[in-house]
């Protein structure tokens, strides 16, 4: 989708609720980190003689103890065109999406590329590239144009190898059990704290005096929730996951 907005630098847009100077975007990792990975992944995540910068962290969630963020490298290429590199807060390298138009600019919920075009009055035109809060999609439309998200491999052959697989010869991995059987696995919790429910999909961690510590499945950061705050459901888990 094509949009007229007056230009602005990356560095001078603001959401609601700025950001603080305490630098909220956690985990970003280092740009020279950022180049030595995709060297290591190579074929089409890096091509020779690409020039990554850091482009921005894009605010996506606000969790009981901070918000989280998507890190976006933008990757130049020689022959023209560009990599729009995506890392989640983990921090992770998620993969990224070729692009022929430059990133420029953001705002909550997308990435914006600049069209080269403009009005009579100095208005640039940008495209959309959506990047939700679940994350990138697998495709997505630029000027009309599919365009796929090239995934990381080496992250998903991580996940397979977690998680297992009855294919291909990996063996299944078995989920972690409870002394009294039950299995430690990622659901959704719901929590209500300063009047305000929230659900959040983790895994059990442990259980101390009563509260619960909990894993999120977005970002991987963890929480100690009062046991008091989680909901019925909830509650009935943790003594499951504590029973001998």
């Amino acid at each position: 989708m094509k949009k007229l907005i007056t230009a602005l630098t990356c560095t001078t847009i603001i959401f609601s609720g700025a950001l603080s100077a305490k630098a909220e975007k956690k985990n970003d990792p280092d740009k020279k980190d950022v180049e030595k990975l995709l060297k290591e992944i190579g074929a089409e995540h890096y091509v020779e003689r690409m020039k990554v910068r850091d482009f921005c962290s894009l605010k996506y969630e606000k969790t009981e103890d901070e918000d989280s963020y998507w890190h976006i490298y933008s990757g130049q290429l020689k022959e023209g065109g560009y990599h729009v590199i995506i890392y989640n807060n983990v921090p992770e390298y998620l993969g990224f999406y070729r692009v022929d138009f430059e990133p420029v600019e953001y705002e909550e919920g997308k990435i914006m590329l600049d069209s080269g075009d403009s009005d009579e009055d100095g208005n640039s035109y940008f495209y959309d590239l959506p990047l939700p809060d679940k994350g990138p999609a697998a495709t997505v439309r630029i000027d009309g144009v599919p365009t796929k998200f090239v995934k990381n491999p080496k992250l998903e052959a991580e996940k397979t190898e977690v998680a297992g697989t009855k294919t291909g010869g990996i063996p299944v991995v078995p989920k972690e059990t409870t002394a009294s059987g039950e299995v430690i696995d990622y659901r959704d919790w719901t929590i209500t704290m300063g009047g305000k429910q929230v659900t959040v999909n983790a895994i059990y961690v442990k259980f101390e005096k009563g509260k619960v510590t909990i894993k999120n499945s977005k970002n991987g950061r963890e929480a100690e929730i009062p046991g008091s705050a989680l909901s019925t459901e909830d509650q009935e888990y943790i003594k499951r996951m504590i029973a001998k």
